[in-house]
């Protein structure tokens, strides 16, 4: 499935799908899809132009691990970095043997994907290369609606490699490098609409230099990153609008074990960024930003510590922030507890600054305080984490209209968060079974002070649950999403929310063991109960849908 099928299923952020494949923009603790950070590899790769990332344009069958962390995180990871962050990572071993890997899909409406990967590493070399490519004609029925999804059909490709080469025992070079593109169309809500759609680009090149000895660790980074994208308003003409934005990015990390109890890390970071439109509101802009942080951990026992970190930040067009985060931790065998504060924010877009008409340069960034307690619990093989937090966020920025005829960029919000993020893993194994259960479920409050309603978009309650059974090479996998009620309106008019739903999906899958084919065969229900549901007004989502998969290794 699509990266948001794979976060809904596994993790308690919601996303607002604008139809299936859409665009997907998620909402991580009743934040908004500009206050969650993704980082690829290290490097902030939220857009520039729009401040967030599409979890529908992004190929996450190209990673390694993904790593999602809630909480906020400015003083490590900076903007935006306010519900949580979202690590996608490359990893590369040395002296390791050759693995391919490749994977094909078919299903429901003419649905098709490749993905290839293969691995190796020497002595001194390690490299990775990939390529994927999903189609889909996406024409699904609208359940109870008799029509099918008009004009949904997309595309899209990625190719992305990484080398590490060791230069000697302390130095080591890594180079990373992505592309991605796709062709998006946009469904119609009526059948007499004017069809539109999407072209959305990107180049990410990254160079890593690490030095390393047995007490200091510091690790160089070069980036450029380049997007851009098209938008075609009067389908099948040419007529479009568009816009691109080039980064080139600095990045220093060093971290010092002073003592066996006290470390410390220092980050400096550079980053330039040239943005324009083209046959759009968006002028040739330029925004520089350079940031210093310092983080500390001290161990006063083997289980008991405290961190803390600073960081402030210079840019020409807004106020320079000053963050902080304090934190302390407590480990035994069985249970770990985490209690964290912190200052943190997102800096406003180039659309927020520089859009004509409606830009701000007067902006000033989102500022957040949050107060977080972690619990985990393990015991054999069990596993449960309950998390609570509060979250208070000021100068929050929104387009409003103006008595101008144009809409314009203010910092007119203030909403207060609280809630409780709950997980459980329950692991059994016993002769040729496997049992294990995985389990989220999140309470979110999120409050706007001025007409103290919740937040459009974001769900009171969300819980999802995966059961897996194998049995020597035959697997089954149930799962169960449910997605609370959610209002469209600020004012959380009943007569415009979205009821919430629950859908049913079933996973069947087996490992042939063929002397010269061995391969991996897995076949998905989605939607099993052909449950009709939105996540945005009118535009219906899929009803009982099915795909197949085959993974060979070799």
């Amino acid at each position: 499935g699509t990266f948001t099928d794979f976060l809904q299923k596994n993790t308690t952020l919601y996303f607002k799908e604008n139809g299936y494949g859409m665009v997907s923009s998620p909402s991580f603790r009743g934040t908004t899809a500009q206050q969650t950070s993704v980082l690829w590899n290290g490097i902030k790769i939220n857009s520039s132009l729009l401040g967030q990332t599409d979890f529908n344009s992004t190929a996450f069958k190209s990673y390694d691990n993904i790593v999602v962390k809630p909480g906020g995180g400015s003083v490590l990871y900076g903007s935006s970095a306010i519900g949580g962050t979202i690590h996608l990572n490359n990893q590369l071993e040395f002296n390791r043997k050759t693995e391919n890997e490749i994977q094909l899909n078919y299903g429901s409406f003419n649905t098709q994907g490749i993905h290839y990967k293969i691995s190796t590493g020497f002595d001194k070399f390690a490299v990775n290369a990939h390529f994927g490519y999903n189609k889909s004609d996406n024409d699904y029925e609208w359940i109870g609606k008799n029509r099918k999804n008009i004009n949904g059909q997309f595309f899209n490709t990625d190719f992305g490699a990484e080398l590490a080469y060791k230069i000697n025992t302390k130095n080591t070079v890594e180079f990373y490098s992505s592309s991605y593109n796709d062709d998006r169309h946009f469904a119609l809500l009526t059948q007499y609409q004017t069809k539109t759609k999407y072209q959305n680009n990107y180049n990410r090149n990254l160079l890593k230099w690490h030095y390393k000895t047995n007490r200091f660790l510091n690790t160089f980074y070069v980036a450029n990153i380049k997007e851009s994208y098209s938008y075609f308003d009067q389908l099948p003409t040419d007529n479009k609008s568009g816009g691109k934005a080039n980064t080139l990015y600095f990045k220093n990390e060093s971290f010092y074990n002073v003592l066996q109890n006290f470390k410390l890390s220092g980050f400096l970071e550079y980053q330039k960024t040239t943005g324009e439109g083209q046959g759009s509101g968006l002028p040739f802009s330029t925004q520089e930003i350079f940031a210093v942080s310092v983080l500390g951990n001290y161990d006063f026992t083997n289980r008991l510590g405290i961190e803390v970190g600073a960081k402030n930040e210079m840019a020409k067009d807004y106020e320079n922030p000053f963050l902080f985060s304090a934190g302390l931790y407590y480990n035994t065998e069985f249970y770990q507890l985490k209690i964290n504060s912190s200052k943190n924010y997102r800096i406003p877009t180039f659309n927020d600054l520089y859009w004509q008409p409606g830009g701000n340069l007067n902006l000033k960034p989102e500022t957040s305080y949050q107060f977080d307690i972690n619990n985990n619990f393990k015991y054999k093989s069990a596993t449960f984490n309950i998390s609570t937090y509060y979250t208070s966020i000021i100068n929050m920025i929104r387009w409003i209209p103006t008595n101008a005829g144009f809409w314009e960029a203010n910092n007119v919000d203030e909403v207060t968060i609280y809630g409780a993020d709950v997980f459980l893993n329950l692991k059994k194994q016993w002769n040729n079974h496997s049992v294990q259960l995985n389990s989220n479920y999140g309470y979110t409050k999120s409050i706007d002070k001025k007409t103290e309603k919740q937040l459009t978009y974001t769900p009171l309650h969300k819980f999802n649950v995966q059961l897996f059974y194998g049995y020597k090479n035959f697997s089954i996998v149930p799962s169960f999403l449910y997605v609370d009620q959610i209002f469209t309106t600020a004012s959380n008019d009943k007569t415009s929310a979205i009821d919430g739903y629950g859908i049913i999906d079933l996973g069947i899958g087996h490992y042939f063991k063929f002397n010269h084919f061995p391969f991996t065969f897995n076949f998905t229900i989605k939607n099993i109960a052909d449950t009709a549901y939105t996540n945005v007004p009118q535009r219906m989502m899929p009803g009982r849908n099915y795909h197949i998969q085959i993974i060979k290794k070799f």
